[in-house]
């Protein structure tokens, strides 16, 4: 009688093994997703970072870009460069904030040598696509800045566009 009741408690618990696999499967499989999206969030905040940098690197020299006549303009292309594409075209380039500060007094100037310039993308969307996926994207922001070196003998180039590409 033994081996009978063995073989129908095995029997009944193939079902419970199947359940048991497939919560498993379900939980490994949302930690994958998980780690996942953490993981291109943090890229995406990285990458940003380093664009920025980028543009702050080329900004401290007060040259242009090849095919670009103004100061601005020559930074949004570096840190464009730099984003992996993240940041084309004019949705991109209108998330680049440029400003220039007077080191001593703190008030926004004019980007001459010697001011502070920050670079900065705020609330670029970052969309998960796994567990993390919501109604509302992630906001993610990067800045740097570093101060402007002198201008050089031929004078500093010209700062900011007058007619500046207009942001959606």
């Amino acid at each position: 009688m033994k081996p009978v009741a063995t073989h129908r408690r095995r029997k009944s618990q193939k079902g419970s093994y199947l359940i048991e696999a497939s919560a498993i499967t379900l939980l490994l499989l949302g930690l994958l997703f998980l780690l996942v999206d953490l993981s291109l969030a943090l890229f995406t905040k990285a990458t940003l970072q380093e664009a920025v940098q980028a543009g702050v690197r080329f900004a401290v020299t007060d040259r242009l870009a090849s095919g670009q006549s103004y100061l601005n303009d020559s930074i949004v292309q570096v840190v464009q460069q730099n984003s992996l594409g993240m940041l084309n075209g004019t949705n991109g380039a209108c998330k680049i904030a440029i400003n220039y500060f007077n080191p001593v007094t703190g008030q926004a100037s004019t980007g001459t040598g010697g001011d502070v310039v920050e670079i900065s993308i705020k609330n670029f969307n970052y969309t998960p696509i796994g567990v993390l996926k919501s109604g509302s994207p992630v906001a993610i922001s990067a800045s740097s800045s570093d101060v402007l070196e002198q201008c050089p003998l031929g004078g500093c180039p010209a700062v900011s566009n007058p007619t500046p590409p207009t942001c959606p």
